[in-house]
């Protein structure tokens, strides 16, 4: 496992939902780019061929039969696709169980869309991102530990990108998106980002605190979502290391 350049050691900033009367709103007309993935929608986690209670208290007495099924349940168990739960809960941000859950519903699932506007360092097609591993920082301007993450993400790019490593940033929350290009560029953003001027992205990927990482495999399918920046690295080397489909 490489060194994390970087450790972000600061708790998120947790967005309030319910304080509106606190935020500004972003009052500039907006012309949103919906980012198709191009990936197979077929594609959804599915559950275990054989339960964790399977088996029989005396091996022995099972039939061939039982064998010969339970022989290809762990065949078939071998072969599923990867399964939400697969990173400990502690490597993410998710203090309660209702922003554990909304993660969890998305993960072992293909990537939503990105609803997003005025792309900087270039903007990202479904070409761009087939068969990469793909990191998503949604953050706010205003966010510090936010900020404090750029510098790690830009040496994660250089690190990992000729091994199909792409990072992209989503600016986004009601309040601070109207300084995106001017926060990028002072704090040194090196690869793509956007921001999320209808906030559609940020409901997508259940934003409950800034900065939300999430990491989706080659395959297009979102493998955890809330992942604290300091763990971001070690879920990149795992994806990589997988066959490219």
């Amino acid at each position: 496992m490489g060194v994390v350049v970087a450790r972000i050691l600061a708790r998120p900033v947790v967005r309030l939902l319910k304080n509106a009367n606190q935020m500004k709103s972003v009052t500039h007309e907006h012309r949103s780019t919906r980012i198709l993935t191009g990936f197979n929608s077929s594609a959804r986690q599915r559950g275990s061929i054989l339960s964790t209670n399977a088996g029989c208290d005396n091996p022995c007495s099972m039939s061939t039969k039982k064998i010969l099924l339970i022989g290809l349940g762990l065949l078939l168990w071998g072969m599923r696709p990867a399964s939400a739960g697969e990173f400990p809960d502690s490597w993410t941000w998710d203090d309660k169980p209702e922003q554990r859950a909304s993660h969890a519903a998305l993960e072992g699932k293909p990537m939503a869309a990105f609803h997003v506007s005025d792309w900087i360092n270039g903007g990202i097609t479904a070409a761009d991102i087939k068969g990469k591993v793909i990191v998503v920082d949604l953050y706010a301007t205003w966010c510090g530990p936010c900020m404090r993450a750029i510098p790690h993400n830009n040496e994660l790019l250089k690190k990992y990108k000729d091994k199909g490593l792409v990072i992209i940033g989503v600016c986004t929350s009601k309040n601070g998106q109207e300084i995106f290009a001017a926060n990028a560029q002072e704090h040194g953003i090196q690869y793509p980002a956007a921001r999320d001027p209808e906030l559609k992205t940020e409901k997508a990927w259940a934003v409950h605190y800034y900065p939300t990482y999430a990491v989706i495999d080659r395959k297009g399918i979102v493998r955890i979502v809330g992942l604290q920046p300091d763990h971001v690295e070690a879920v990149v080397q795992k994806l990589l290391a997988e066959p490219a489909p």
